[in-house]
């Protein structure tokens, strides 16, 4: 059994007022690396006022970046048995992007009947190779967060900020590496929706229907004209929030 304590929880609310009706399902996000649940806020912020809304915050970002960055996929585990299925029950979908795809099905696996759903985005299924994982140098790293867009000017010119990033970046892809690991057998029994961009340099899209073999329950694929962040851009952000409020409905 690994630790998860920290001084500040791994699952943090991501709307910053208490709903006026009590919660009636859960939505558990999981960021892509480097980054922190509230990246996503600009999709699940819209999400009906009766789904609490919880995003994984790692270590080195947002609440938690005074800590030193790197965790295992254990501790991730841990704080989703301690954190969340520590709180009343609720139908539970869970949703993430590129690293936090991987997470995800991880989690939902651990969630059990408490999950109803699942919405994986900007990564690929099974075996198929990932960039991210051939990034072993902070050369690497750099060229991966220009290549993928997303991250704002300032911190690719600001030395110190720029540093931290790419550390935060580099434990979070070793995290994605051990998430990988007998990926290709891990199986869910609820509906999954996969979604991609057409032009993401990082993640191709043709391998997307690949994700129907790791769940027995049905699998929908969506393909849009976009990069790796395509999910963020308004012209697709309505689209990503209707998949989401179907997958809360599965619930």
């Amino acid at each position: 059994m690994t630790t998860t304590s920290s001084a500040v929880p791994w699952w943090p609310q991501l709307r910053l007022r208490e709903p006026a009706v009590a919660p009636r399902a859960r939505l558990l996000v999981f960021p892509h690396s480097g980054a922190g649940p509230n990246t996503l806020f600009p999709v699940v912020g819209s999400l009906p006022e009766h789904v609490e809304v919880l995003g994984l915050s790692l270590p080195g970002r947002e609440r938690r970046f005074g800590e030193p960055p790197g965790c295992r996929l254990g501790q991730v585990l841990d704080s989703v048995s301690d954190e969340v299925l520590g709180r009343a029950p609720l139908p539970t979908v869970v949703f993430g992007h590129s690293l936090g795809a991987l997470l995800a099905v991880r989690a939902a696996r651990l969630l059990g009947p408490h999950c109803r759903a699942a919405v994986v985005s900007g990564q690929v299924p099974g075996r198929t190779p990932r960039r991210a994982h051939g990034t072993t140098t902070e050369e690497d790293a750099v060229r991966l967060l220009r290549d993928g867009g997303g991250t704002p000017e300032w911190v690719l010119h600001d030395p110190d900020m720029l540093g931290h990033v790419t550390r935060v970046l580099r434990a979070d892809i070793e995290l994605s590496r051990e998430a990988a690991v007998g990926f290709e057998d891990v199986r869910l029994d609820v509906p999954l929706h996969a979604l991609g961009g057409t032009a993401d340099p990082l993640v191709p899209h043709e391998p997307l229907d690949g994700w129907a073999a790791h769940t027995s329950g049905s699998c929908s694929v969506r393909r849009f004209d976009g990069d790796h962040f395509f999910l963020l851009a308004d012209e697709h952000r309505p689209t990503v929030v209707d998949v989401l409020r179907r997958a809360l409905a599965e619930s």
